[in-house]
């Protein structure tokens, strides 16, 4: 699980915020799951590209909303959130169970402290 992996999960954090609409799985089943984690935590150039990914497709079309529950700027929210769900799948923060919950517009304490706590100063 590498490079292509990663950059399919990353697709997803954009999609998250944009609601359960657009959403696809992040990963079929635990074990995928922390198999990803693994990758993004053993290996800092995938995580950063797969932050980098995750960023350059933006969050959603009102990223005014994930903005002020992160209390970061909106010009910012992209990067905040992609910063800080990678690096909270890598560091085991946040479990399949959280995410699959973003996923379907419901924040879980997990989540909310991943994404209202800053990672790498963002």
């Amino acid at each position: 699980m590498h490079m292509k992996t990663i950059v399919a999960a990353t697709m997803l954090f954009g999609l998250m915020a944009a609601g359960p609409a657009g959403a696809q799985q992040l990963a079929a089943d635990e074990q995928e799951f922390q198999q990803l984690a693994a990758a993004l935590k053993a290996d800092d150039a995938e995580r950063q590209g797969a932050i980098a990914v995750c960023i350059e497709q933006g969050i959603g079309d009102n990223p005014t909303g994930a903005a002020k529950f992160m209390g970061v700027p909106v010009e910012k929210a992209a990067e905040a959130w992609c910063t800080r769900m990678t690096n909270g799948i890598a560091n085991g923060q946040l479990t399949l169970a959280d995410v699959t919950a973003l996923n379907e517009g419901t924040v879980t304490p997990g989540a909310r402290e991943v994404l209202t706590t800053t990672s790498e100063g963002k």
